[in-house]
């Protein structure tokens, strides 16, 4: 993993805005009439497409996301192959530690 990466890395933020979408999209799946009606006839609905349903600035909030989403990751798998960390759960990923409104997708 490239120093530049770790120098970019904000746990702070990236709980922030993971917090922040879990709503949004729940949000938008409540009460945008593409997606709802999408959701009631029981059709998959493709990350793309909820995306494409936001505003402009909250696309950019979500590459915001995305670049600490994937530092993120680095760090934990790196944590993980030196035994440091969370350890990972198949099921739960790296954040089996975090519970309730806590948790991370």
């Amino acid at each position: 993993m490239a120093q530049n990466d770790l120098e970019n890395w904000d746990q702070a933020r990236y709980t922030e805005l993971n917090a922040y979408f879990r709503i949004k999209i729940r949000t938008l799946l409540e009460s945008d009439p593409f997606l709802k009606e999408m959701v009631e006839q029981q059709k998959s609905i493709s990350l793309p497409e909820l995306i494409d349903r936001m505003t402009y600035r909250d696309q950019q909030r979500w590459s915001e996301f995305l670049v600490l989403d994937r530092i993120k990751l680095q760090v934990d798998i790196q944590n993980h192959l030196e035994g440091k960390g969370t350890p990972y759960n198949p099921q739960q990923g790296f954040s089996s530690d975090l519970t309730g409104d806590e948790n991370i997708w």
